[in-house]
């Protein structure tokens, strides 16, 4: 089988820095083109990353190519657009999170990539660390007891997003929240089952006119558990975690260390919390040694390569999707909830 033949719309830092290097290390994979409205960026693109071609239209580069994977990594308002014309010339489609920005977006490119029997797929990136790996198949396998919940916090640094005043982020619907929220959102979706209810409560700390607000917190309750979210935007540095509660032990993810402990106390006494503390250290150490050796070794990947590989896998050998276009559906329906409540209550509609 000839090689696939892959193009990738949009040419900003996440194409750069994850969707290219992604695919130039894939065997029985060719990246052909590259397109970005700004046409010296797509050439500077194609030059720093040795792809053949570059386009300026995505219409021309459907035209002029023929791929087999078309990859979009442009704001997620146009995703659909370009998701339905890369299927209806007949390419198999991975995205950005989140899929779209409208659930009736996403089930309109699902309905025609059933039609077309194409492959569609979506970026849901922190779902392919080794340490959520991992602890999804410790709840899967009972290790924390029976679930009852989990807390997310992401902190993204003022200069990354809210400190730019222009950028497209405060476009999104609910503003920064529309950037970082669809991690929150598939996150949380692979723990909780049947989402009751939703709230969201908002401030402003740096009180910057083209950002409503800059700190959030999100609590989402299911039949199953609660899933309690802090957002901030106003700090001077990154942070990612999560807890995963259970009623026998907690599962702790650091996905900016990749570091995954389990905290286990059964008594509060000197001994018990000596020991506790010390495997904590131990389970650190052994899981960021772990993974940033395998990593640089090239024995693992982690987040978007994944995801790549194996949707491409999907494509050469029918393996399962890394992420279903419903799972895409879901997590988007819950970003439409957690957006549409933040803007009622606090009446940015």
């Amino acid at each position: 089988m000839s090689d696939l033949k892959v193009g990738v719309v949009g040419c900003g830092l996440i194409s750069q820095l994850r969707h290219i290097p992604a695919y130039k290390k894939l065997k029985g994979v060719q990246l052909q083109a590259v397109c970005d409205l700004n046409e010296d960026l797509a050439r500077e693109t194609a030059e720093k990353f040795k792809v053949p071609n570059f386009y300026t239209e995505t219409s021309k580069m459907f035209a002029d190519e023929d791929l087999d994977i078309v990859d979009i990594c442009v704001p997620p308002q146009i995703h659909a657009p370009i998701a339905v014309e890369a299927m209806e010339s007949g390419s198999h489609v991975i995205m950005e999170k989140p899929m779209a920005l409208k659930a009736s977006d996403c089930e309109e490119m699902i309905r025609i990539a059933k039609e077309k029997d194409l492959r569609l797929s979506v970026v849901h990136n922190d779902l392919f660390h080794p340490p959520f790996i991992k602890a999804k198949e410790m709840v899967k396998n009972g290790e924390i007891g029976e679930f009852r919940g989990m807390r997310i916090f992401l902190s993204t640094p003022k200069h990354d997003m809210i400190d730019l005043k222009d950028h497209w982020y405060h476009k999104l619907p609910g503003g920064v929240i529309g950037e970082t929220g669809p991690h929150i959102s598939y996150m949380s979706l692979e723990f909780l089952e049947n989402i009751k209810n939703v709230d969201v409560f908002a401030k402003s700390f740096l009180n910057y006119e083209w950002a409503p607000h800059d700190d959030f917190r999100i609590e989402i309750e299911a039949e199953n558990g609660f899933s309690s979210v802090a957002l901030t935007y106003t700090t001077n540095y990154w942070a990612a975690t999560i807890d995963i509660i259970g009623s026998e032990a907690m599962l702790h993810i650091d996905l900016d260390a990749m570091q995954l402990v389990k905290h286990k106390l059964g008594e509060l006494s000197y001994i018990p919390v000596a020991k506790q503390s010390l495997g904590h250290v131990g389970q650190r150490i052994g899981s960021t040694l772990s993974t940033t050796i395998n990593v640089l070794s090239g024995r693992q990947k982690i987040g978007t390569e994944i995801v790549v590989e194996k949707f491409a896998e999907s494509i050469l050998n029918g393996t399962p999707l890394p992420v279903d276009a419903h799972e895409g559906l879901e997590a988007t329906k819950l970003m439409e909830d957690i957006v549409g409540i933040y803007k009622k209550k606090y009446g940015l509609e």
